[in-house]
């Protein structure tokens, strides 16, 4: 919700530029090595986004169709690469119209069934939610210790996810298409009142339900919700729901996965071919044998028309590889913050160089992930405090400092570039 309310704020200043994506408008302010840097970093974060959205559904899947998981991987990557193929970033708008009504639907439903749940339990649903202690469900400590990994995990996360989220790609790009800035905060506010019912207080409910229905055997969750809670719904769906609702509300499962698939290869695709492969054609400009800016736009359609394909294919690749969501999500959105937040914010600042948005970017990219891979080898817990230890997502700090470190370099390096906005 704080990210929406920014991207409210800021959606007329933004939806007023040229530019379509968010590597071009950055490549329009500090030059193209900052557009390459903040290309590849949203490639890397929505092929991971798009990969555990397969491996998800996939996986939810499989039990109530009888097929195997990588079975339904290439089935469930096939059907999103042939809509967003033929019908490119259009479908994939006008598609999520018709996913979010099933999405919202199928929500409403896992809710229901979460209360029904609650209600055989005694004393009712409401005794059994009082029930819940505010702990963690996996250790049993509070959460509220200044020097606890509880509200460290809650601010870590706060400083993965805020900036990032801020300037999220997807988003932004329904922002550059809307009409007008206000038919852009239009659109933002009818997101946040979505965000704030669907995203926010129904899972809360069945998040907080599935404690008290499925609580915790020997410090683990049980079989039947997944190591990580990722199967909370289809344990819902299986244990409370009779056989004909349960088949309705597996249409919402595919729906809820492909409205996010198709919007993350749709972001790969977009920035391999626009911003990577077909980046010298900018606007208002022609190549140097003298093509218009109409061919250069339709040779960027047919590249990414192909790149969607490639990028389909590259995010089921992530799907089959994909053991922890927490790691993933993490990990990917820490990039986000580190190495693409700073340029996209900056292109308003007059007084930012250009050395350090390239800088940042290209430090907070490389010390993120090399970070992540140094605490998930347990390689950092001799540097880190217990309580940033404890939190597992200690890395994401690192690439901040990182990414920090390297705005500062370049200011010292480089003189000011004049704002051209």
């Amino acid at each position: 919700m704080l990210a929406l309310g920014g991207i409210y704020w800021l959606a007329r200043r933004y939806n007023a530029l040229a530019e379509f994506s968010q590597p071009e408008m950055v490549g329009r302010r500090f030059g193209p090595p900052a557009r390459w840097l903040v290309a590849l970093a949203l490639i890397f974060v929505f092929l991971a986004w798009g990969g555990a959205e397969i491996y998800v559904a996939a996986k939810l899947l499989a039990p109530s169709m009888a097929v195997g998981v990588p079975v339904l991987i290439v089935l469930i990557s096939l059907v999103v690469a042939a809509y967003s193929l033929l019908g490119g970033f259009r479908a994939v708008v006008s598609t999520d119209k018709l996913q979010y009504a099933i999405v919202a639907l199928y929500i409403l439903a896992v809710a229901a069934l979460a209360w029904k749940g609650l209600s055989q339990l005694e004393g009712g649903a409401w005794a059994a939610l009082t029930r819940v202690p505010p702990v963690a469900a996996k250790t049993g400590r509070g959460w509220t210790g200044w020097l606890g990994p509880g509200l460290a995990t809650i601010v870590l996360t706060l400083g993965a996810y805020l900036p990032g989220w801020l300037f999220e790609t997807d988003l932004w790009l329904r922002v550059q298409a809307a009409r007008d800035g206000s038919a852009a905060r239009r659109g933002v506010l009818l997101a946040g009142l979505n965000g704030f019912v669907f995203v926010g207080l129904l899972p809360l409910f069945i998040g907080v339900a599935a404690l008290a229905l499925f609580p915790m055997e020997a410090g683990s969750f049980p079989p039947q919700i997944g190591f990580e809670g990722e199967a909370i719904f289809a344990a819902l769906v299986t244990q409370f729901a009779p056989g004909w609702l349960a088949a309705v509300v597996v249409v919402g499962l595919v729906a809820a996965a492909m409205s996010t698939i198709d919007t993350c290869v749709n972001v790969v695709a977009l920035s391999v071919a626009y911003d990577l492969l077909a980046s010298r054609h900018q606007h208002g400009e022609t190549t140097r044998a003298g093509a218009t800016v109409a061919d250069a736009a339709r040779r960027s359609a047919w590249l990414s028309r192909w790149t969607t394909l490639a990028s389909v294919a590259a995010a089921a690749c992530f799907a089959f590889f994909t053991e922890s969501l927490w790691d993933l999500f993490y990990l990917s959105s820490g990039v986000l913050t580190t190495a693409v937040a700073f340029p996209v914010a900056a292109i308003f600042w007059p007084r930012v160089r250009r050395r350090a948005v390239v800088y940042s970017s290209a430090a907070g990219f490389a010390a993120t992930v090399v970070a992540y891979f140094l605490e998930s080898h347990g390689l950092l817990a001799a540097v880190e405090p217990a309580w940033l230890a404890e939190t597992g997502v200690g890395f994401i700090l690192w690439g901040m400092v990182a990414a920090l470190a390297g705005a500062l370099a370049g200011s010292f390096r480089s003189r000011s570039t004049p704002p051209t906005l």
